[in-house]
């Protein structure tokens, strides 16, 4: 029978289970017809609909703008007015790497250019090579737009969502088990702590689930034109969890993969070599596909500093036990990244995720069932193996960590994707079994699974909810309602008997309570992105404007790699890996005290250590040498700006000053600050109360017998900054130097941070030059001197970009260019190939004729060649994998 457009064909089992007022709306049906409904009442068209809009309504906020999503207002220090209460994810990669670099790639693919390079972070550095930047993944084009990455979080959660529904349907469960551990995977815990690119490979393991099942439906049909095929969903799965830009989350899915894919090479009735050849060759295909990024990935290593994924230090790292509550009822134990003590704070640092109490006794009821028993087994072995290892058990890390690379990486966060895939999968197997059984019989030994699981898990959590643990405010009333769900959903599960409530009622009840427990936990961090603020792009604007083919260097705004976002060159960086030439550049000649992989203008590797402004000012000839023309520092805040000994921008007291109230403290004598010097402004560290403040503050400034006066309107003052009140005449720096602040007009007070000791004196500084520019969040600092991009000693040189030049030259020289040396640059001089030598450890030249050259340099990852036509041999295979046999059902062979 000839299907009718937009209507779709029924099997058995979902013709049982429509409602009876669709199948009385139906047409009267030919004996022996098969049954068709219009699509839009069909069990799937339904089921995907709501696993699309499931994520948009849980961040239907974030897409109205009722709270910003976009992470220049929470990480980038990019905005002013910003309130934050808590974290809204873990990860601040989400915007250093993911954002700001993914932007960045996506710009560069519209410009008709493949992302290999970075000219814009460090002195230059690899781009798709870094994988963290996911500059290859086609999600990441969605990042060009204004909230892209939002848009693409979404996407990814859908994605997750449709494919663990599809794997399910394939493996013959019905739609209600499949809707269930779609939205349960879509919802998972990664996706809720975290949003770098440590969540883009997650949807790609179901979906190469989905190609061994489907290979293995091939292989077990055996029939004529089945010799071929099944492999397109394993092949494009793979190459996608490796352009996804988180190489260690997509290998630990491949462990789980084959995992499965083992499991299911019971009952295939001598068919093995089929299924698994299949595979294999899927796998092969994938791996071509992925060859570029490959390529440029493990070409880079060899060039690349890996931090602790080269010490070994992860191998003997876990999570800790005394933890181990939060795994089940997340908040329990605190917000995201609340940390009142060092073991919290190393607690959220490599936390991966969270599972949920009712997932994990809903999942534990379907383990001992005897369809897809060995399946079953393999996924509850996997969660208490990798389970007891990431918290520290010691045979399971012993287990776990003798894999090739697991030791390597942080196993310990980057497997609860896993964790949380098995468990999905086995609570849709879970509401499956009950809703396809008609009556339920007396329960033996293998139906007590769920009560043995749940009920340790409700001992624990009832005495762990008894003890100081449970510190959040709301934790002891949520965990103890989860508590009593479980109980509740328990009783509704085993009450077999019950004659008021069937067995399929009974499902949708324990489906629904997971669901709504992985929603509830999902949505809770989503209330601290902020509610509003203002991106400040003025001195943006000025460095891109001024900058030319300089770099800036930053000591707090402009974080790491946002140069990138909006096409500025500054040299700190915050990434890994990272080009180890550089890394030990900075270490060795700009700041010793800077944190490796975070170069970022203000945290430190030993606290008690000089700071990044100490070793700027220590270090300015090697800052000139890498072309550094501007600096980048917090408003009221230059490096050069003199402070008081003893100002170490603390804000543990506050000084309020209402209508009228003044302060004054004098300022000690600096014998290091020689010459005629003038103060043309003075900053104060205010607090705002989160911007309320208003009126004027003024500041009377007195050395000697020289005075002058300034004024600021609070309303530009940012909360817990240096706000600059310029003088209305300059006034020679010489002691005895005395200050007086204070409050004029407005109806609220401003708060003036006092130093940690006695005095309560007010945090100052003294400006004694005017910024090159300014905005309510940086100050901008011209360095003179800087080292031209381009240098060719007689030459008259005509930058057009980074990557060409005109030279007019009156001999032979040779032209030096301030860019990273590394292998896979190539020049033409006049057309025709120039080799390129190293300058010294960093940068690059090449040897330029007398007379006029066009020079030009282009960087692509050296071997890339190879990688393209393994693309191409990948492409074709998978088209092969896609193509051969005829469409199976998704109820296909089991």
């Amino acid at each position: 029978m000839v299907e009718e457009e937009g209507s779709t064909r029924l099997s058995t089992a979902e013709m049982d289970a429509l409602p009876n007022s669709v199948m009385q709306s139906l047409p009267p049906q030919p004996a022996g017809a098969e049954i068709q409904v219009p699509l839009w009442r069909s069990t799937g068209f339904r089921a995907i609909t709501l696993l699309i809009l499931a994520p948009i309504l849980a961040k239907l906020g974030l897409i109205l703008g009722w709270r910003l999503a976009d992470p220049r207002f929470i990480e980038g220090w990019l905005a002013s007015g910003v309130v934050r209460d808590g974290l809204s994810t873990l990860d601040p990669n989400i915007a250093y790497t993911s954002h700001a670099l993914g932007h960045r790639a996506a710009l560069d693919w519209l410009s008709g250019h493949i992302p290999w390079w970075n000219p814009y972070s460090g002195i230059g550095m690899p781009l798709a090579g870094d994988m963290q930047s996911a500059a290859l993944f086609p999600p990441t084009l969605l990042l060009a737009l204004p909230n892209g990455q939002l848009y693409m979080h979404i996407s990814l959660q859908i994605t997750s969502g449709i494919f663990t529904w599809l794997l399910m349907r394939r493996l013959g469960v019905a739609g209600l088990g499949a809707a269930v551990a779609g939205l349960l995977f879509e919802f998972n815990g990664t996706f809720g702590w975290l949003a770098n690119a440590v969540i883009n490979p997650i949807p790609f393991l179901p979906m190469v689930l989905l190609g061994v099942e489907e290979a293995r439906a091939r292989a077990l049909a055996g029939r004529a034109g089945q010799w071929a095929g099944g492999w397109g969903w394993i092949a494009g799965g793979l190459a996608l969890s490796l352009y996804a830009g988180f190489p260690e989350v997509a290998y630990f899915n491949g462990l789980l993969i084959a995992a499965w894919t083992l499991t299911r090479l019971g009952g295939l009735r001598g068919r093995s070599m089929a299924y698994l050849a299949r595979v294999a060759a899927g796998t092969v295909a994938g791996l071509l596909l992925a060859a570029p990024i490959l390529i440029a990935f493990l070409g880079y290593l060899g060039d690349a500093y890996l931090g602790n994924h080269a010490t070994g230090v992860f191998r003997h790292s876990h999570v800790s036990v005394r933890r181990l509550l939060a795994l089940f009822l997340p908040y329990a134990l605190g917000e995201p990244g609340e940390s009142p003590t060092p073991e919290a704070v190393v607690f959220w640092g490599g936390v991966g995720g969270y599972t949920g109490l009712v997932l994990v006794v809903v999942a534990a009821m379907a383990v001992w069932r005897p369809w897809l028993r060995g399946l079953r087994l393999t996924l509850a072995a996997w969660c208490l193996v990798v389970t007891a290892a990431v918290y520290g058990q010691p045979a399971m890390m012993f287990v776990i960590t003798a894999i090739p690379a697991v030791g390597d990486a942080m196993f310990f966060r980057y497997f609860s994707a896993s964790i949380s895939f098995a468990l999905a999968v086995l609570a849709g197997l879970a509401c499956h079994d009950l809703a396809a059984v008609a009556a339920e019989r007396r329960p033996d030994l293998r139906y007590w699974g769920g009560w043995a699981v749940g009920g340790t898990f409700l001992v624990l959590a009832v005495w762990l909810s008894r003890t100081e643990y449970m510190n959040a405010p709301f934790s002891p009333i949520l965990a103890r309602s989860l508590i009593y769900a479980v109980v509740v959903m328990m009783g509704i599960r085993e009450l077999g008997g019950a004659a008021f409530i069937s067995n399929r009622t009974r499902a949708v009840v324990l489906g629904t309570a997971a669901v709504v427990e992985a929603v509830v936990l999902f949505v809770l961090p989503l209330r601290y992105y902020p509610k509003g603020g203002q991106l400040q792009t003025a001195g943006i604007e000025f460095l891109r404007n001024n900058l030319g083919l300089q770099r800036f260097y930053t000591l707090g705004p402009i974080q790491p790699n946002y140069g990138a976002y909006y096409g500025i060159a500054g040299i700190n960086h915050n990434d890994l890996p990272l080009p180890a030439a550089w890394v030990d550049h900075v270490h060795k000649q700009l700041d010793n005290n800077t944190i490796e992989s975070a170069f970022d203008g203000h945290d430190r590797g030993a606290p008690g250590g000089p700071t990044a402004r100490d070793n700027l000012r220590a270090n300015l000839d090697a800052y000139r040498a890498l072309g550094v023309k501007y600096l980048v520092a917090p408003t009221g805040q230059s490096p050069f700006d003199w402070m008081p000994p003893g100002i170490t921008n603390a804000m543990t007291d506050v000084l309020r000053l209402d209508n009228g109230d003044s302060v004054p403290l004098t300022l000690p004598s600096d014998p290091a600050m020689t010459g005629d010097r003038q103060v043309r402004s003075v900053g104060v560290l205010v607090a705002t109360y989160l911007g309320k403040s208003t009126g004027t503050l003024a500041v009377r400034l007195c050395a000697a017998d020289r005075c002058a006066e300034g004024q600021r309107d609070l309303a530009e003052a940012v909360d817990n900054q240096y706000l600059s009140i310029p003088l209305a005449a300059p006034v020679p720096f010489a002691a005895p130097l005395s200050i007086t602040f204070r409050k004029i007009g407005g109806d609220f007070p401003v708060g003036l941070w006092t130093k940690p000791a006695p005095g309560r004196e007010p945090q100052v500084s003294l400006r004694f030059d005017p910024p090159a520019a300014s905005d309510r969040i940086m100050d901008i600092i011209e360095l003179p001197g800087a080292r031209s991009y381009f240098t060719a000693e007689g030459c008259q040189l005509t930058p057009t970009s980074r990557e060409t030049v005109t030279a007019d030259c009156p001999a032979p020289t040779t032209l030096t260019r301030l860019e990273l040396f590394m292998p896979g640059w190539t020049a033409t001089v006049n057309g025709a190939s120039r080799p390129i030598g190293r300058e010294g450890p960093l940068f690059q030249m090449v040897d330029l004729p007398a007379g006029r050259s066009e020079v030009r340099f282009s960087y692509q990852p050296p071997y890339m060649a190879w990688g393209y036509a393994a693309f191409v041999a990948g492409l074709a295979l998978t088209l092969l994998g896609i193509g051969q046999g005829r469409r199976q059902s998704l109820n296909g062979p089991r």
